[in-house]
């Protein structure tokens, strides 16, 4: 996505997805291999609203946190309880960042299907039905087997995309979830138990349901771990194929090297040669050995 830059003389400025771009209207400007700019198109972009509901859930949680941690401080367990107590919150995030990105995944995978369905549909609406030789052959090809293809392509990376966004996003909000259901449920009784930490028995009461809390927490932590294992793996994947989708764009795999070459010939769009490339449909075909110029190719 590029919008236009404040300077006539600079080129378009690049947004990538994740970053605060500028209000209002997007411009995403449409260029050929050789970079000029052929035509832009005026994106109008969906407003999302964070709902609040990872701030609503810190703030609940800290009253909760600082009862756990005096008790804590007084159980002869305050080090290592401490140590798990700061793993499990560190580890907690907003959901809504990975709601955002499941949405943006799926407008691309949207727009991508929207575009290739117009592209196809031209082409055997308003080409195929009226026209014949070699241009229509040519087109046919081009549309059938190489843009259609590369549509196809990334319209699939960006639904698995979309769709490990949206499991991300899950896993992200059950986690958050389930720290504050530990600190909601451990709280009251860690606070009722702290009041008799003062007799021997209270004391070993007190130890063991901070023992009991440690537990759960370290639960949680390990619960952490394997859904960030998981989605790692996940991702790599996603990024293997991304590096394969790369291969079908640029020779090589290589953006350096320049884009991929689809054999497309200017020919077929040169007023001089309409004649030789494209037959109406009423027509007969040119005699055969009577090919297009060559030098036009």
């Amino acid at each position: 996505m590029t919008v236009p830059s404040s300077s006539s003389g600079e080129p378009p400025k690049l947004i990538l997805p994740g970053q605060t771009a500028p209000t209002g209207d997007r411009q995403l400007h449409i260029a050929n291999a050789n970079g000029t700019v052929q035509r832009t198109i005026t994106v109008s972009p969906t407003p999302r609203t964070d709902p609040g509901f990872y701030r609503r859930l810190i703030q609940g949680l800290n009253p909760l946190r600082q009862n756990n941690r005096a008790a804590m401080a007084v159980s002869g367990l305050g080090a290592a309880a401490l140590a798990l107590d700061v793993v499990a919150t560190l580890n907690m995030g907003n959901p809504f960042l990975f709601y955002a990105r499941r949405e943006l995944w799926k407008d691309m995978a949207g727009a991508l299907e929207g575009s290739r369905s117009d592209l196809w549909r031209s082409f055997f609406d308003d080409i195929t039905p009226y026209w014949k030789g070699v241009a229509q052959q040519t087109l046919q090809q081009y549309v059938r087997f190489n843009i259609n293809g590369l549509y196809g392509q990334l319209g699939k990376i960006s639904g698995a995309m979309s769709s490990t966004m949206h499991s991300q996003y899950k896993e992200v909000m059950e986690y958050d979830l389930s720290v504050f259901g530990l600190y909601a449920t451990s709280a009251p009784i860690l606070r009722a138990v702290a009041t008799m930490s003062t007799h021997p028995v209270g004391r070993v009461a007190l130890m063991t349901q901070v023992g009991l809390f440690m537990s759960a927490a370290g639960n949680l932590v390990k619960q952490f771990a394997d859904v960030y294992n998981k989605y790692e793996s996940e991702l790599n994947k996603l990024e293997l194929k991304l590096n394969d989708l790369r291969g079908a764009f640029y020779r090589s795999g290589d953006p350096s090297r320049g884009a991929r070459d689809l054999h497309l010939t200017d020919a077929i769009a040169d007023p001089r040669l309409v004649d030789e490339y494209w037959v109406p449909m009423n027509e007969p075909e040119p005699a055969k050995g009577k090919s297009p110029s060559k030098k036009a190719s």
